[in-house]
């Protein structure tokens, strides 16, 4: 394994894949609406319409959130372990995440008539929730300004658990750690797929929003970073491609394991990753074909943000276009069509919020004394001096430059900078 090596090119495509992905399940949501394939019993029942099992495929687009977040804990865990400063950390989170998401939500919620938000109570409530980044925990936030925000607010959430996580892995080391977060979160999948085969109904909202259902699988992102950095031997490198896949497919359409499908996705996009390192130096498989994909991620973050409230154009023409048949197509072929200037618009974003907002943290963060080194402290000291100073020398470049291999959220997850992800969170 090459551990000199300082951008880790494929997570880009990682997160170009992503986004893409979430942006044909918003098209599909937009063209057929939510919840079109019902249980039948305890499998879902594909008596549905033609047009619908036409773009069956997009209905698992959500997996993107998974991957977003599996990526993000990979370039958060390599940066922290390559400069392990709390102080900094703080910093270049906030900075890379919250800029370009705070006027995304004054954008959508002051400026465009058809996401703007009144200035009565319901409208106060959803500004202030989401500016607090604690709109998932509420069902009326939700899906509130822009759906796909909730995977922000859990994406910065899950910052706040990852000193805990970093206190676990000191204690009780990687192994031992993963196996009391996955714990948690399979606990919660387990209770969530429990309400819904016994009521019918799935939990409310904000019970998806609470981040610990998402840890485990972030985490484990986290786990493939440090054992890249210290020269172990990768986690997940070993198990199947098609397993996993075949997991995450299957389960998304049997009711009493649905909730898991979700953490099969990031299982399986942690196996990819690892394999992709495990690789060193040697081509990545279809670089070529996924080339395009590395300019998307770079702006993937800012996408997320961005092009869900435009969606609902799509209807709007579509309903100038009667005369044509099979409406639910014409306006998924329109949703389709805004990605273009939807990008573009991303484009712009990206150079006049992120690359500013990542530079000015930079400015406080570069020539900062590395002060948890210096700590005795059991949380930092123990787990970072563990590693080999000739991995840390070795490990990925500076993670916050812009354009590089671990960017931005994702959630997320979540989504841009040369090698600090999300996302989105």
């Amino acid at each position: 394994m090459n551990h000199r090596q300082k951008h880790i090119d494929f997570l880009d495509h990682f997160r170009g894949i992503a986004v893409v992905a979430v942006f044909l399940f918003h098209s599909l949501g937009t063209a057929c609406g939510r919840n079109q394939l019902p249980w039948a019993n305890w499998i879902a029942n594909f008596d549905v319409s033609r047009t619908f099992l036409v773009l069956l495929p997009f209905s698992l687009g959500w997996s993107g959130v998974a991957i977003f977040f599996v990526v993000s804990g990979f370039c958060i865990h390599l940066n922290f372990r390559r400069k392990p400063d709390w102080r900094n950390f703080t910093l270049r989170r906030f900075f890379r995440i919250y800029p370009p998401y705070l006027f995304a939500v004054l954008f959508f919620s002051l400026l465009i008539p058809w996401s703007r938000v009144g200035f009565d109570l319901l409208g106060v409530s959803q500004l202030w929730t989401h500016l607090a980044l604690v709109h998932n925990f509420d069902n009326h936030s939700f899906f509130g300004i822009s759906p796909a925000f909730w995977s922000i607010a859990v994406e910065a959430q899950i910052y706040l658990l990852y000193p805990i996580l970093v206190a676990l892995v000191a204690r009780f080391g990687w192994r031992r750690s993963l196996i009391y977060i996955g714990v948690l979160e399979v606990g919660l999948r387990a209770l969530s797929n429990v309400v819904l085969v016994s009521t019918g109904e799935s939990p409310p909202l904000w019970f998806y929003g609470l981040p610990f259902i998402y840890w485990f699988s972030w985490s484990i992102g986290a786990a493939v970073a440090d054992a890249y950095l210290s020269g172990r031997t990768l986690p997940f490198f070993n198990h199947s491609l098609l397993a996993w896949s075949a997991a995450a497919i299957g389960s998304a359409f049997l009711k009493p394991l649905a909730s898991f499908s979700f953490l099969f996705f990031a299982l399986l996009t942690a196996t990819a990753i690892a394999k992709l390192l495990g690789r060193g130096s040697r081509p990545v498989p279809f670089g070529r074909f996924f080339a395009p994909l590395r300019r998307v991620g770079l702006w993937s973050y800012s996408i997320y943000l961005l092009h869900q409230p435009f969606l609902v154009l799509a209807p709007r023409v579509a309903g100038k276009l009667s005369f044509f048949g099979h409406p639910q197509i014409v306006v998924f072929v329109l949703c389709l069509c805004l990605w273009f200037p939807i990008m573009a618009l991303s484009a712009i974003w990206y150079r006049v919020f992120e690359v500013p907002s990542i530079a000015f943290a930079k400015r406080f963060t570069t020539n900062a004394p590395n002060r948890a080194l210096q700590r005795t402290g059991a949380v930092v000291t123990p787990a970072a001096t563990s590693l080999p100073s000739s991995h840390l020398d070795h490990a990925a470049d500076d993670l916050v430059q812009k354009g590089g291999s671990c960017g931005n959220l994702g959630t997320e997850s979540i989504a841009t900078a040369r090698s600090v992800r999300r996302t989105h969170e």
